[in-house]
């Protein structure tokens, strides 16, 4: 590869959507739809595991599987981490990387909806506002893509445009996101007043209006996903590897133990799968159309919102999930053969079918288990009840 080759560098590897951008990227390239390009991933270190071992750990992955053996030659790992100044990189490895990168595709995210309004900020507003910095020091720089959600807008009817949804507080962005580094503001009042369910969309809401306050000369695209679930062709079809949003909701449902949710029974589900958004993401990014001749291609900046969702159309109405669902599992071989109970407000109702249909149950199960000394199974119980709390 030449010193103009094309170097992308992606956030998130480790993550479900990041690791179905990198797949595509590989298959694109080995396969002659993408132009050769460099894929740096930024990973960061865990406890226990160097960036180095989780991204060999992170390939054995499915996901990977059906890619040549040589896909691995077009990727390079630098251990960083998006939360520190610099990207936690000495002086000099990070002057070379934002020498080298053309393309900033940025997935890193948490989605856990109970996490602290800091630490949440943390992971969904420092770490945009760092990449941000560096693609500001990014001399080749084409393009950065960002990775929201479509609920940074709150529930309201009739169409939802692509741009900026209105503040949680009626202050500017930086003054927000400041009070919330310091600790001071309330988080539930936040959430109350902003109408934001959790510290998730109101975090990547505030993280989109920064992004708009501080773009400068840096072409910035925002891409929202709504419900990201398994994938319809790529890797393969059906193919995903975490448990978080749909893929916890649909196992729950699937082994027998989710038969309760709060919500609105005649609300649709906006799904989309995930090789669709990483499909997006890569189109957004402006890798297809990249030209060696730098004399053409100068970067200006730029900021545009687009949506990855399935909209109201295509959509799956909750009486047709429920039914395609129990149609479908009911071939499957389950713990428990699976039905549903109730689906509606949070009364006397929801709290009976509740109790009387996961609740006890499961507690008499993981009684029993611990009884007979199956820790495999208590443990299963374990988490089954901690996916539930979070359903």
């Amino acid at each position: 590869m030449s010193d103009q080759t094309p170097c992308v560098l992606v956030t998130g590897f480790t993550g479900l959507l990041g690791k179905v951008v990198v797949q595509e990227l590989c298959r694109r390239q080995l396969q002659n739809l993408l132009p050769d390009h460099k894929i740096l991933l930024l990973i960061r270190p865990s406890k226990d595991r160097s960036a180095a071992e989780r991204f060999t750990r992170t390939t054995k992955a499915i996901c990977f599987s059906k890619l040549e053996d040589t896909w691995q030659d077009l990727v390079q790992v630098i251990e960083g981490d998006l939360c520190t100044p610099d990207l936690g990189l000495q002086r000099d490895v990070y002057a070379d990387l934002a020498r080298r990168v053309t393309h900033i595709i940025h997935c890193a995210a948490s989605i856990d909806f109970d996490l602290p309004l800091q630490e949440a900020s943390r992971s969904n507003v420092d770490t945009s506002m760092n990449i941000l910095e560096l693609a500001r020091k990014c001399p080749n720089l084409r393009q950065l893509v960002d990775t929201s959600t479509a609920y940074v807008s709150t529930c309201q009817e009739g169409t939802i445009a692509e741009a900026l949804a209105p503040m949680p507080l009626n202050m500017s962005p930086s003054q927000l996101h400041y009070l919330i580094q310091k600790g001071l503001i309330d988080e539930a009042e936040l959430l109350a007043s902003s109408g934001h369910a959790n510290t998730y969309t109101v975090t990547k809401c505030l993280s989109e209006h920064l992004l708009f306050e501080e773009y400068g000369n840096v072409p910035v695209t925002i891409v929202r996903p709504s419900i990201i679930s398994a994938a319809q062709e790529y890797p393969f079809p059906g193919y995903i590897d975490s448990y978080a949003a749909m893929g916890g909701f649909v196992s729950l449902f699937g082994s027998g133990f989710l038969h309760v949710i709060e919500g609105d029974p005649t609300a649709s589900f906006d799904v989309v799968p995930v090789d669709f958004v990483a499909s997006r993401i890569i189109e957004e990014s402006q890798l297809a159309v990249y030209s060696e001749d730098r004399q053409t291609s100068t970067t200006k900046g730029s900021f545009k919102i687009v949506h990855c969702v399935a909209g109201l159309k295509d959509s799956i109405s909750t009486p047709d999930f429920r039914r395609i669902g129990l149609d479908y599992f009911a071939n499957v071989k389950s713990i428990r053969k699976p039905f549903w109970a109730y689906t509606g407000p949070r009364d006397w109702r929801y709290y009976w079918y509740k109790w009387t249909s996961q609740t006890i149950p499961l507690q008499l199960a993981t009684w029993f288990f611990a009884a007979i000394q199956n820790k495999a199974m208590s443990k299963q119980m374990t988490i089954i009840k901690r996916g539930i709390e979070k359903n």
